[in-house]
């Protein structure tokens, strides 16, 4: 253990307040001394406290954690049930919670300055705290007690402390407040909005109207890159139904617009087409690769609960996993649940909005945001009908006034409708899922599902696979990419679908279901499902590996969520290389001998994988250059990939002039490739591989001296595949490579047998550097492996690794 003064000098170094070398210099100890003082101070702060301990709980709780650090947690009681997981949460992530927490609020400039206000503004403005109040006032009686004991379980801990404070606390020179129920009420209705809100899917359709107007070409540049691939196909609804029968109405839409980065699959395989004959299931999320890791693996046992799989830090309940009879994942349904708004602005006033042909004020919500080592930041939310206006979230240049050209918009602004103001209980849903025996029983739990619109794939024992839209989808009466006209009756939402309304599968008789962000349902869907999907490379790849590979087991299934095949190269090559032909220079023709025995696999050791994908990111610069003014390019740029795939083949559109610019267009996109390659990798050819370039590490958010980067980062490493593979790995932004969003997370389950579970958490499940759970899950996760999962009591006894035992009778 250290002394008191190599915990001071640990400390100082730490914070930056004096270098290793000039400690050493000091004479205290040398500078490898140091280091190592270093690491025994981060191994020290990662201690999990007493084996035993006595509290208020009504029965007790045991915390046994298995050789990946996943907390299996036991308790008769409910309210021990979830004081436990609070308790076994702030054990591992205590900073966490509390940058979520911070990150909910809108308070992270307290403690960061002036680099995290803009995310301060947005919580603000969305009002994530006053949200939050009234949900919470309003939850059920399983989800009031569930976020109370964990409330509690969390600052049980905060009493304890038996390391002190974990060290970004101490290198920041703060501490937590105590948590409160409200805490984890918030933290999930920010991270709804980080599912749902994405202003650019609606600024850009304005933005390419401006460039090229709203014909032939706008569809053009929308179109999907790929196939089409709906989750629900034709044939398993009534197209007829009472919101057809309005007239005028539009059903479903395919509103190709911007690219949402990364994604989510999920798929399931009834006992007709399994291999043992039992319903399998497969769920991996796409969010952002971050440290420590986004989701929060857990076992909760006992007390009517017997669930295992991951949930989001702060959230009891889980939204991935399976319990004795039930399995279920999720991917983010994208059917739009947000609208822009334009308000006509009073010239004369521009604190007056037009509503019915008059002017109403508009209302007005100061507050102070707190910046460390700054004046506080006075922040002005304006409402115009109870929307917050949000021009300030969007680019000056994709407001109204600065793209259309009537008078009228020189005065306007734009505000925002969202599904997350409402006061919804999704907690509650989650619990219900979670004790859910059968895909019948699972759908209903989900009746009250708000927000956001998720995918729900379910497998049970008996045998069903099932498929469910969840979540409050508006009724619009005009379908429209792009901003909407306030006061409109046509652009007013319309109450949304009814649950019994939305898109569902149960038992379909090709024996599987699968989502992978794409379109939930055809145009003939009586209800109109007008969203923003992912590129359709993902959705395709998946029906056709569950309809080729049969019979599946969950060998299949892992090989499945690790498929690097890019279907935008096996789609690309062919006419890149015609367009190519046979150049004189030698460095070209080697390129293309890559591309030409590819076989289309995104691996890390692909030459020929960062020859296409480096070239595409090239060519996609230049076909926007085309046809948008430098000032527009911004705010398109992230778009359009589908065009740009089809311009590789033909044009019939008439993106360029005639066929020769286009085809002189791709040269020199190749050309532009191999110099920024050679420049950026250097010489031979050989060594120009997609590892080289894509790489996946994680950046900590409380590190900011180059100390700290070096304690609390996770380097970057090879990493395979692509934005559009299977195993998605989104690189961002174009141009760098580094993987920034992809499959952190994978689940595996038979439902034919409770010891078939594998799951794999990027990058590992504690948050304490000094942990050895800190980062234990990279290495296995690069090379695509899953590890076994403890379900059953007798396997979770037999992995323990530690344990904590909550004993009641304390006074």
């Amino acid at each position: 253990m250290l002394s008191d003064d190599q915990r001071r000098a640990a400390l100082a170094a730490l914070r930056g307040e004096r270098s290793i070398g000039e400690l050493a210099a000091a004479g205290a100890a040398t500078a490898e001394e140091i280091r190592a003082n270093l690491r025994r101070y981060l191994q020290e702060k990662a201690d999990l406290g007493p084996a035993e301990m006595r509290t208020r709980l009504k029965g007790g709780a045991d915390i046994v954690r298995d050789r990946r650090g996943v907390p299996h947690i036991a308790a008769d009681d409910p309210d021990d049930l979830f004081l436990a997981l609070g308790y076994a949460q702030a054990q591992d992530r205590l900073w966490q919670l509390d940058y979520l927490r911070r990150h909910a609020y809108g308070r992270l400039s307290e403690v960061y300055g002036s680099d995290t206000l803009e995310s301060d503004v947005l919580s603000r403005t969305l009002g994530i705290g006053r949200i939050a109040q009234g949900v919470t006032r309003r939850l059920g009686p399983d989800s009031l007690r569930a976020v109370e004991a964990f409330a509690a379980g969390v600052n049980l801990w905060l009493d304890r402390l038996p390391a002190g404070l974990p060290p970004e606390f101490e290198l920041l020179g703060y501490e937590p407040e105590p948590w409160q129920p409200i805490d984890c009420i918030a933290i999930q209705r920010r991270w709804w909005w980080y599912l749902t809100g994405r202003l650019n899917v609606l600024s850009t359709p304005e933005a390419v109207r401006a460039g090229v107007g709203d014909g032939e070409l706008y569809d053009a540049f929308f179109q999907p890159d790929g196939p089409v691939a709906y989750i629900v196909p034709s044939g398993n609804y009534d197209p007829t139904a009472p919101w057809t029968d309005q007239p005028g109405t539009p059903a479903t839409e395919f509103l190709g617009g911007p690219a949402e980065p990364g994604g989510s699959n999920n798929w399931a395989a009834g006992p007709s087409i399994a291999r043992d004959g039992a319903a399998l299931l497969a769920s991996d999320p796409h969010v952002y690769f971050t440290v420590p890791a986004d989701w929060y693996e857990v076992h909760l046992h006992g007390a009517g609960y017997d669930a295992v799989g991951a949930a989001y830090p702060a959230t009891p309940g889980l939204l991935f996993g399976r319990n004795q009879h039930l399995a279920w994942g999720v991917t983010n349904n994208i059917c739009s649940l947000r609208d822009l708004y334009v308000e006509e602005l009073d010239p004369e006033d521009q604190r007056r909005y037009r509503r019915d042909g008059a002017w109403h004020p508009i209302v007005e919500r100061t507050e102070e945001i707190a910046v460390r080592g700054e004046p506080a930041h006075a922040h002005t939310t304006r409402y115009a009908d109870e929307r917050p206006i949000v021009d300030h979230l969007l680019p000056e240049r994709a407001l109204p006034r600065h793209l259309w050209p009537e008078e009228r918009f020189r005065h306007s602004a734009l505000s925002l409708a969202w599904v997350g103001f409402e006061m919804s209980d999704e907690t509650q849903c989650l619990l219900n899922l979670n004790r859910a025996e059968a895909v019948t029983e699972a759908r209903e739990a989900l009746r009250d599902w708000r927000c956001p619109t998720l995918n729900f794939v379910l497998a049970d024992d008996a045998g069903s696979i099932g498929y469910q839209c969840a979540g409050a989808i508006p009724l619009r009466a005009r379908a429209h990419r792009g901003y909407r006209r306030a006061g409109d009756p046509g652009d007013a939402w319309q109450g949304t679908i009814p649950f019994d309304g939305l898109p569902r599968l149960h038992d379909p008789a090709r024996g599987w279901v699968a989502s992978a962000n794409n379109p939930t349902a055809p145009p003939d869907f009586p209800y109109p499902l007008a969203g923003t999907w992912a590129p359709e490379d993902r959705a395709p790849r998946v029906e056709h590996l569950l309809a080729t590979r049969q019979p599946h087991d969950l060998d299949g299934f892992a090989a499945m969520q690790t498929d690097v095949h890019s279907c935008r190269a096996e789609r690309g090559v062919p006419g890149l290389l015609r367009a190519l032909g046979e150049p004189d220079d030698p460095t070209t023709r080697k390129a293309i001998d890559h591309l030409r025995t590819w076989d289309a696999r995104l691996t890390a050791e692909s030459t020929a994988g960062a020859i296409f994908y480096v070239f595409f990111w090239r060519w996609h610069q230049r076909v926007v250059r085309e046809r948008f003014p430098d000032d527009l390019i911004p705010l398109v740029q992230d778009s359009g990939w589908g065009v740009s795939s089809q311009l590789l083949d033909e044009d019939p559109v008439g993106w360029f002039p005639d066929d020769a610019t286009r085809i002189a267009a791709i040269r020199d996109a190749f050309g532009e490739a191999l110099t920024w390659l050679q420049h950026r990798l250097g010489s031979p050819i050989a060594g120009w591989t997609w590892g080289a370039l894509h790489r996946l590490g994680a950046t900590h958010p409380a590190a900011r001296t180059d100390l700290q980067h070096e304690l609390f980062d996770l380097p970057s490493r090879p990493h395979q595949g692509g934005a559009s593979t299977l195993a998605s790995a989104f690189y961002l932004p174009p141009g760098t490579f580094e993987t920034r969003l992809g499959a952190n997370y994978r689940l595996l389950a038979s439902l034919g047998d409770d010891r078939a579970t594998r799951a794999i958490c990027w990058p590992g499940q504690s948050g304490h550097p000094g942990s050895p759970h800190y980062a234990d899950q990279i290495d296995p996760y690069l090379a695509d492996q899953h590890a076994k999962v403890p379900f059953n009591w007798s396997d979770v006894e037999g992995a323990a690794e530690s344990r904590t035992r909550l004993l009641p009778g304390a006074r």
